[in-house]
């Protein structure tokens, strides 16, 4: 009976954590299936592919930048408002750096917006208030909230 209780509760879990999409983290193997497939043992420079099924917002961050922990609850409420309808990732630049150099990410936090049909990826550096990434959605992506 325990286990069933158990099993059933497991579940439950799984299936309400699939159903919610929140704030993603990504490894370099996630961004590579999720966002844009590249190979560096190649001899040419990776081109840019966006493979998801809806626009993406990268959030680059590293664990010793107060911006990016106070810019962290802002993209949390950022992926519940436009659930559905973008993706919202982010990438500890320091344990996965390759991604973090494909962008030339040097500064943190640094917000990449990754639009469909092709269109080349947007960096924006630099801490800023919900209304401004709402903006932004709004011009880069054609979405309102």
């Amino acid at each position: 009976m325990q286990k069933r209780v158990f099993f059933t509760i497991l579940m439950a879990f799984f299936a309400l954590s699939c159903m919610a999409e929140g704030l993603v983290y990504l490894s370099t193997e996630d961004f590579k299936k999720k966002v844009c497939y590249y190979d560096l043992t190649l001899d040419k420079q990776p081109q840019w592919k966006y493979i998801g099924d809806k626009p993406c917002l990268i959030d680059f961050y590293t664990s010793w930048c107060k911006w990016c922990d106070e810019l962290h609850p802002i993209l949390e409420q950022i992926a519940k408002q436009y659930e559905g309808q973008i993706y919202v990732y982010t990438l500890d630049a320091e344990k996965e750096p390759e991604v973090a150099a494909l962008f030339g990410v040097s500064g943190y936090p640094t917000v990449v917006f990754c639009p469909m049909e092709n269109n080349p990826p947007q960096a924006i550096s630099g801490y800023r208030p919900i209304e401004f990434w709402q903006e932004v959605i709004k011009q880069i992506f054609g979405i309102e909230k």
